[in-house]
């Protein structure tokens, strides 16, 4: 009898047929890896010693780790991890990690966390500035896109599903730029600074497209975005401000990806309670949704099936704020097998973390989450 591959197997579910078993992912994708020092701990839990491509402080999963659970999905990096780039590009080596260094101490000053915006650059432009402002420079290729297409037909090769990271959304960047409480105000009162600013970076995401998409299209099986779109109590705007302001944008983006990908899959990340978006997000074009923020409201497992089976596929799904790490092996066993149960029957699940793994989850929920305690 044929061996089915983890690749077959995930792609299988995404065409929401039923595959042998429902696959599984931990680190495959941008959006379900994990701190380094949660690594750390699942490698001394194992006994395997840190191979030789990865770093301390890195979260791309160790390949050992992933076999050892089974997992179906592998992440193609946007950057090689410095063990690998240093053989690669000294010099690119070496800038990355004073760079790494400064935003350590920029947040240690500030008491601040890296990675998430504190200063908003765009929060007081005006419609006839951003009018004024020169045209979006579409974003260079990556200089390690030869190193990605490796690594991406190593795993195809080894039978494994590919992920790659592509950008964040558009409602995110005016977040980001405008300030969350500003950018919140524009969608009801400023239209036209909204659509200034994402007719601007649609073009910029376009360019991802022919810089990024296109070259790793024949590698790739899931292509990865993201747009916070949700609060623990529901959609950050009304579905009617999602679907004027928001949803035209992304179907776009998103169109132009399957035009570039026919054969990959679109995967969204959104944290929080999208429920009341779930037509409109399909209708952008989305295969795959993450992560399935169990707690937020409207989003059990029965009412996301009743409500998209057949049309959308779940990524994720395992409790973050209470199951992970405080539950007891068992809990998390039992449920993750209801979860597969409800949400992939017939296909359309990938059973995860409901996000990326930070430190204070037990190794042994983990395990238990993957059959392996």
């Amino acid at each position: 009898m044929k061996t089915v591959t983890s690749r077959e197997r995930v792609r299988t579910a995404l065409r929401h047929h039923q595959p042998d078993r429902c696959p599984v992912d931990f680190g495959g994708t941008a959006m379900s890896q994990c701190l380094p020092e949660f690594l750390a701990k699942m490698r001394a839990a194992l006994g395997f010693p840190m191979p030789p491509d990865r770093e301390a402080d890195d979260d791309w999963a160790d390949e050992r780790i992933l076999r050892y659970l089974e997992v179906d999905l592998r992440l193609v990096p946007y950057q090689p991890p410095l063990p690998v780039l240093r053989d690669m590009d000294p010099e690119a080596c070496t800038r990355v990690i004073a760079d790494r260094q400064r935003k350590r101490e920029e947040a240690a000053a500030g008491v601040k966390t890296p990675g998430v915006s504190h200063a908003f650059p765009l929060a007081n432009a005006t419609l006839d500035e951003l009018k004024k402002m020169p045209a979006q420079v579409p974003r260079e290729p990556s200089p390690y896109l030869d190193w990605q297409i490796a690594v991406a037909k190593r795993f195809h090769a080894e039978g494994f599903a590919t992920t790659y990271w592509v950008s964040s959304g558009f409602f995110e960047m005016g977040c980001w730029n405008r300030g969350y409480d500003q950018f919140a105000v524009d969608l009801l009162t400023e239209p036209d600074i909204v659509a200034a600013l994402f007719d601007r970076w649609l073009q910029e995401n376009l360019g991802c497209v022919e810089t990024a998409v296109k070259p790793l299209a024949p590698y790739i099986d899931i292509f990865c975005f993201g747009d916070d779109w949700g609060l623990q109590t529901g959609p950050f705007m009304s579905p009617a401000t999602f679907r004027e302001r928001v949803a035209p944008y992304t179907a776009a983006y998103y169109r132009a990806v399957h035009a570039a990908a026919p054969d990959a899959f679109i995967f969204h990340h959104s944290c929080g309670s999208v429920y009341r978006l779930l037509e409109d997000i399909i209708a952008c074009g989305v295969d795959l949704l993450n992560p399935i923020q169990p707690s937020a409201a409207d989003m059990e497992a029965e009412k996301l099936r009743a409500k998209a089976a057949g049309r959308l596929s779940f990524h994720g799904g395992m409790d973050l704020q209470r199951l992970l790490p405080f539950g007891t092996p068992a809990e998390v066993r039992a449920e993750a097998t209801r979860r597969q149960r409800v949400l992939g029957k017939g296909g359309g699940y990938i059973c995860a973390p409901a996000h990326s793994l930070p430190s204070d989850v037990p190794v042994e929920n983990i395990l238990a989450l993957f059959g392996k305690a």
